[in-house]
């Protein structure tokens, strides 16, 4: 009886999470077939498109996440309605994606989300409605650090490349090791007391060791060739009483017009800022309602 409930409550879970989502008339469900798997994912078109080439941001979810909670957590799709990009939401393997560091079911079956995630861009490249140099990528935790191996592999796709509550990993600094690839916007968004994925580095819970945020960003600046001329900028927020301080750092001479920057939440947790904890069962540290994460991301594509 016990175990039926943890199921019940699981599954209640789920659904609140957002797993299933109504298809609107600019939005498709679509597919590609990827070793042997059927790999789906959500496109959403602005509402007033001309059809014309435009902008497109990828957004890969969390652990546990789907493209359809990912809609729901980041309202990436009423932004996109307002600023007129097209936002695309791929599904992870089993809620998971394969980022490299080997505990995730995506990386124990080997699953190349590399070929998965470059597949679905250069599809809607050659649809004709995407500007091939106006593609970004943001992933969050797990997500986040796909994003991190994605600019890592696959530099030459992107613009700009955002994670939030994850930064490099070593897995993913010995693959950058053995490259030669050209430089990458990149930008870290990283709460300062996130239980999950420590600030300072070390292992994350679900596998893997990785850098310190300081650390991710310096190898960034290092790849790209930056000069240590930061432009710094801080906004304060006063919520339930308490403040909350958001530094921004941005390494703007960098090599190729790329840029580096950090958005610290100082005394934040692991979830997406601005919403409600997708996963409520496991600890993340403290939110903020006050803080539009995706504003956050997309503010810094649109500054590259």
């Amino acid at each position: 009886m016990k175990t039926f409930s943890v199921i019940l409550v699981f599954c209640f879970a789920l659904s609140c999470m957002g797993f299933t989502k109504k298809i609107s008339s600019n939005e498709k469900l679509d597919f590609i077939e990827i070793q042997n798997h059927k790999r789906t994912y959500i496109v959403h078109y602005p509402k007033k498109w001309d059809g014309s080439p435009i902008a497109l941001l990828v957004a890969l979810h969390g652990r546990f996440g789907s493209g359809s909670s990912m809609i729901k957590q980041t309202k990436f799709d009423v932004l996109s309605d307002t600023k007129g990009f097209i936002v695309v939401f791929p599904d992870g393997f089993k809620r998971s994606w394969a980022d490299g560091r080997g505990n995730t079911p995506a990386d124990e079956n080997q699953i190349n989300d590399v070929v998965f995630i470059e597949s679905i861009v250069k599809r809607l490249i050659a649809e004709g409605s995407v500007n091939s140099k106006e593609v970004f990528l943001v992933g969050h935790s797990n997500g986040g650090f796909m994003a991190q191996r994605l600019a890592v592999e696959k530099p030459e796709l992107w613009k700009g490349v955002v994670s939030v509550a994850a930064q490099l990993s070593v897995s993913t600094l010995k693959k950058k090791l053995n490259l030669k690839t050209k430089p990458v916007s990149i930008g870290i968004i990283a709460g300062t007391g996130d239980p999950l994925v420590p600030y300072s580095g070390g292992y994350v819970r679900d596998g893997g060791e990785i850098l310190s945020v300081e650390d991710s960003i310096n190898r960034w600046k290092e790849w790209n060739s930056c000069s240590d001329v930061v432009t710094k900028k801080y906004e304060n927020y006063n919520e339930d009483n308490s403040e909350i301080k958001i530094d921004f750092f941005r390494y703007e001479s960098c090599s190729e017009n790329t840029q580096v920057g950090l958005i610290q939440l100082n005394g934040l947790g692991h979830s997406w800022p601005g919403e409600t904890p997708m996963i409520p069962f496991i600890n993340q540290g403290k939110t903020t309602k006050v803080i539009d994460g995706s504003k956050l991301v997309w503010d810094f594509m649109e500054a590259l």
